[in-house]
């Protein structure tokens, strides 16, 4: 995440701020320091380095002019789009395996973790195991 972060000029911090703000109304700087787990005097310079290339933008709290809230632009956004295309892109390294070695991954992801996402299946792969009784006493029957 940090390489494709490094391609948009954005540390990973900031790229986190940016996804953070995807989801929201405006945050506060206090709510974003809490968000990133950091101190909020680290959350300004990273707002301050985002504001600069406008991909965000500063405003004040309705019910209160003192507290800062910050937004994603439409620059911001485009930026956000093509980050986490970015991020769900697999690596190199995984896209160079033949199949077989895919599916072998792919099924020791399921056996460590239990499951696969539905959107996530090698090509040829067979169907995702449950940990159910009822399917493994379903697929005894068939």
């Amino acid at each position: 995440m940090a390489a494709v972060a490094a391609t948009f000029d954005l540390t990973l911090p900031q790229a986190h701020l940016l996804r953070l703000l995807q989801f929201g109304p405006a945050r506060t700087m206090t709510s974003i320091a809490d968000a990133l787990a950091c101190d909020a005097s680290n959350v300004t310079g990273i707002v301050d380095r985002l504001e600069t290339r406008g991909l965000i933008a500063r405003g004040n709290a309705e019910h209160d002019r003192r507290i800062k809230t910050i937004t994603l632009t439409a620059r911001g956004r485009q930026v956000l789009s093509h980050l986490t295309a970015g991020f769900l892109e697999p690596p190199k390294e995984l896209r160079s395996l033949p199949e077989p070695q895919l599916r072998t991954l792919r099924d020791t992801v399921i056996r460590a973790f239990g499951h696969w996402p539905n959107d996530m299946r090698c090509p040829g792969a067979s169907p995702e195991p449950t940990n159910s009784k009822a399917a493994v006493s379903n697929s005894r029957k068939s």
